[in-house]
C-alpha cells in the first residue's frame, strides 16, 4: 500500500527551497550566486530549516527504496536511479545551472554573454567545481544517486535474509541512538561543503532498515507530540544562539575551537536533525495520509521542481533587487511567487518535449 504521507512530505520539503534559496540571497550564511543583505528575518528562517529539511529527503528516499525493490530487481532500481537521479543531474549541471550562475555573476558586475560564462565554467570545470557553483543545489541529486548506489549491496543481502532486524524490538528511545552515528559520520566524506556524504547515507539505510516499517511508522505517531515539541523547543534554542553568533564580531570558528566544542556543536545540530525527521514524519502520517489531484500533481514533479526552480528565483531576483530598491519583502514574494509560476510552466512545456524530458526524468 503507498503511503501517501511520505509522497506529500517529499513536495513539501521541496517548496520550502523557493522561501530557502530566496532568502538565502539575503542572508549572512552564504549563498551559490550573489549575496544582497544580511537580514536577521532571513537567517532565522534558513536556521529553522538547515539541520533537517533536506536530511528528511534522504530518509524517505530510503523509505521509499523499500517499497521500489518490492517490485524491481537490483539492477532495475539501478536503472531507475541513472534516469531519474544521474542523468538529470548532469543535464542540470550543462543546462541549467549555469544560467542560474549567470545572473548571480550579472549581479556582481559581469558584462559578458552567457556562452562566454558557459565556456568559461566547463574549459575551467575544476575551479567552479571547487566552490560549489557548478553544482548549485544539484548536490542533493548527486548525493542521493551516490548513497543509493553504496547502500545497495547491504540492501541485497538483507532481503536475501542474510541478517534480520528483529522490528519488534524497535523502540523510539532506541531510535534516538541514531542521533552517535550521525554526528560521528557528519565529520566524514564532506565532499561538497558541510554535507558529508557519510551521515546522508545513514539516513538512506536509517529509512530503508528501520522507518520502513509499519511498526516502527506507527510508534512515531503515537509519540509524534513529543517528538515534535522537542525539536521545535531545541531547534528555537538553536536559532537564538546561532544568531547571536552571526551579530557578533567572535569569529564562531576561530582556531581556538577545541574539538570537543566542535563535537558538541555537531551532536546539537544532529540531535535537531534526527528529532525533526522523526517528528515531522510521526506528524506527517497522523495529517498528511491522504491524496488529491494537486498532491498527485506535486509528487509526480517533485523532482522536476528541485531542479529548474534555481534558475527562475536567480532571474527574478536579480530583476527585481534593481526594480524595487530597498523594498526587500516584496522582493522576497514577488521572487517566490513568480518563481513558483514559471517553474511549473517549465516543467509543463518540458514533459511535451520527447527527447528533453527524458534527460531531466520526467514522464510525458
Amino acid at each position: 500500500m503507498r503511503k501517501y504521507y511520505l509522497d506529500n512530505l517529499r513536495w513539501l520539503v521541496i517548496l520550502v527551497l523557493f522561501p530557502y534559496h530566496t532568502l538565502l540571497l539575503y542572508s549572512s550564511i552564504g549563498s551559490y550566486y550573489f549575496h544582497v543583505a544580511n537580514s536577521m528575518v532571513a537567517n532565522a528562517f534558513l536556521l529553522c530549516f538547515a539541520p533537517w529539511f533536506m536530511q528528511l529527503l534522504f530518509t524517505v528516499a530510503g523509505i521509499a527504496t523499500y517499497y521500489s525493490l518490492k517490485r524491481r530487481n537490483s539492477t532495475e532500481y539501478l536503472k531507475e536511479r541513472v534516469t531519474k537521479l544521474l542523468l538529470p543531474a548532469a543535464a542540470g549541471v550543462l543546462l541549467v545551472i549555469p544560467v542560474s550562475v549567470y545572473f548571480g555573476f550579472l549581479y556582481s558586475g559581469y558584462t559578458g554573454s552567457f556562452l562566454s560564462l558557459w565556456l568559461s565554467i566547463f574549459s575551467h570545470p575544476l575551479e567552479y567545481l571547487a566552490n560549489g557553483i557548478i553544482i548549485g543545489p544539484l548536490w542533493f541529486l548527486l548525493y542521493l544517486f551516490i548513497v543509493s548506489v553504496v547502500a545497495l549491496p547491504f540492501i541485497m543481502k538483507y532481503k536475501k535474509g542474510e541478517w534480520r532486524i528483529p522490528m519488534e524490538k524497535v523502540t523510539v528511545p532506541k531510535l534516538l541512538l541514531m542521533i552517535i552515528p550521525l554526528t560521528i559520520g557528519s565529520f566524514f566524506l564532506n565532499l561538497y561543503p558541510d554535507k558529508s556524504v557519510v551521515q546522508f547515507l545513514l539516513l538512506f539505510m536509517a529509512g530503508y532498515f528501520l522507518l520502513s516499517d509499519d511498526s516502527v511508522q506507527e510508534k512515531l505517531e503515537d509519540k509524534r507530540w513529543p517528538l515534535f515539541i522537542s525539536f521545535v523547543v531545541l531547534t528555537s534554542i538553536y536559532v537564538v544562539l546561532a544568531l547571536s553568533i552571526l551579530s557578533s564580531s567572535a569569529d564562531a570558528g576561530s582556531a581556538t575551537t577545541s574539538i570537543l566544542s566542535l563535537f558538541l556543536m555537531q551532536l546539537y545540530a544532529n540531535v535537531i536533525l534526527w528529532l525533526g525527521v522523526l517528528g515531522v514524519m510521526g506528524m506527517g502520517k497522523h495529517y498528511l495520509e491522504f491524496k488529491n489531484p494537486t498532491t498527485l500533481y506535486l509528487s509526480a514533479a517533485s523532482f522536476p521542481i528541485y531542479i529548474f526552480h534555481i534558475v527562475w528565483i536567480n532571474l527574478f531576483a536579480y530583476y527585481l533587487i534593481g526594480w524595487l530598491p530597498g523594498m526587500m519583502a516584496l522582493q522576497v514574494i514577488l521572487t517566490m511567487a513568480l518563481s513558483f509560476v514559471f517553474t511549473i510552466a517549465t516543467i509543463e512545456v518540458v514533459r511535451r518535449i520527447k527527447g528533453i524530458r527524458f534527460l531531466f526524468g520526467i514522464k510525458g
